[in-house]
């Protein structure tokens, strides 16, 4: 049964936009996990609500043409179940991954030019772990039926992990993702780019990645790396550019003409070094704005003291790159987890960023919390509100064409049911 929550605060005189924020839950029960086998002080690394996990899965909404379309998990025997809204209240199961209840394949869904509705899974791993990706595409514009391109068993291996689609800026499929790669006896995580089928690789060891396009052809991809392979300690952040029309070729903020694939932590690439200072990087948005209107390139992340989340500080962060001699890091707020959820909202046509949506301080050591709501005000950001009724909110992600909503899955870190896809307005 759906229902729906609202708060509502006075609009600030200091800006026009709108800040009060509307909780909806859909009803629609989404998925759980926790990594129970990574202990920290007894706590799992990370626990909780995952139906629409993770912040390196690249749209999970869009709105398109007045159709709006979501993905999003399901625990369901044992199996995890990928479903697709439209609109709402069209509920469509697209895809049944048994025996496995891992968020990390959790799917992302776009639409193309043409209205075509294309719905990713992400693959997963090496070896005996391997788990093949799949795709879907709509068999009419807009529609609820899907059929199968890609994906084992019966339509070939589909290898590409952490999916980000980019098809309404562009005349071909676009997508970033990253794939597993043996270094020795090591799993490593490379960076790659799809133009349309033709895959080749943008970085060694460049992972855990976000990526934006604009209606001026541009596409950024903003990325941090694993010292020693070792994937807890995710260091620095990378920033590379090109165009959708020639994604062949890559250039730094510089305008500097790269040689792919880049080494894991090429110098002429990197635009914030946490190396230097011992912490760690967890990349959670990215908007690339048009030159004529903000022009700057951002990037949401959370900055942490330690991967352990009973130890340590950390605080969500904003980098500001409006040139390669112009970059500024903004603190938005202090947050309980690493993995808790940080997106930018923007006008309709992704032009400008306006707001922050991101999980306050539950302190819990899981991730999650209330929901904070920040807005640019004469070029900083000020907090404008919060909306809590004691429910733990986890990976909020904004809409793809939309200026001002979000979705976001809730539940509590230490039950496994009873978790909720959720939709979330700012007006």
């Amino acid at each position: 049964m759906k229902y729906s929550v609202g708060f509502m605060i006075l609009l600030s005189s200091a800006t026009s936009l709108a800040s009060n924020i509307h909780v909806y839950d859909s009803g629609y029960q989404s998925s759980y996990f926790c990594l129970t086998n990574q202990l920290f002080n007894g706590v799992p690394k990370y626990c909780g609500a995952t139906g629409t996990y993770t912040h390196k899965h690249i749209p999970v909404a869009v709105e398109k043409n007045n159709n709006h379309f979501e993905v999003f998990s399901n625990n369901e025997n044992g199996n995890l179940v990928t479903y697709v809204v439209k609109n709402y209240n069209q509920k469509v199961k697209v895809h049944t991954e048994s025996n496995w209840n891992d968020p990390h394949t959790n799917a992302i869904v776009d639409i193309d030019k043409n209205g075509y509705v294309y719905v990713q899974l992400s693959s997963r791993g090496l070896g005996h772990k391997y788990r093949s990706g799949h795709l879907y595409k709509s068999t009419t514009p807009y529609g609820t039926q899907f059929q199968k391109l890609k994906g084992l068993p019966n339509h070939g291996d589909f290898n590409q992990s952490y999916p980000q689609l980019h098809l309404d800026n562009a005349l071909n499929r676009l997508a970033v993702f990253t794939r597993y790669e043996y270094a020795g006896q090591k799993s490593v995580r490379t960076l790659w780019f799809d133009n349309n089928g033709h895959e080749f690789k943008l970085a060694e060891g460049g992972h855990y990645a976000v990526s934006d396009t604009n209606d001026d052809g541009a596409i950024y991809v903003a990325y941090n790396y694993h010292p020693n392979y070792n994937l807890d300690r995710r260091s620095n952040i990378h920033v590379i550019k090109s165009h959708t029309f020639n994604p062949n070729t890559w250039y730094n903020i510089k305008g500097e003409r790269l040689t792919l694939p880049l080494a894991e932590n090429d110098s002429r690439t990197l635009v914030y070094d946490s190396e230097a200072n011992g912490t760690y990087i967890y990349v959670k948005d990215i908007v690339a704005e048009e030159a004529g209107t903000g022009g700057g390139v951002h990037v949401l992340f959370t900055e942490s003291t330690s991967f352990d989340p009973t130890k340590g500080s950390r605080y969500v962060k904003e980098l500001d790159i409006q040139s390669a001699n112009k970059v500024a890091v903004n603190t938005i707020t202090a947050t309980n987890h690493n993995y808790s959820g940080a997106t930018y909202l923007t006008n309709h046509f992704g032009w400008t960023v306006h707001s922050i949506l991101v999980n306050g301080n539950n302190h819990q050591p899981y991730f999650g919390g209330d929901i904070q709501l920040y807005q640019r005000v004469n070029g900083h950001w000020q907090y404008k509100n919060t909306y809590a009724d004691g429910g733990n909110y986890t990976y909020i992600r904004k809409v793809r064409g939309s200026g001002h909503k979000a979705v976001a899955s809730k539940g509590v870190g230490e039950i496994d049911n009873g978790n909720t896809q959720i939709r979330i307005e700012v007006k």
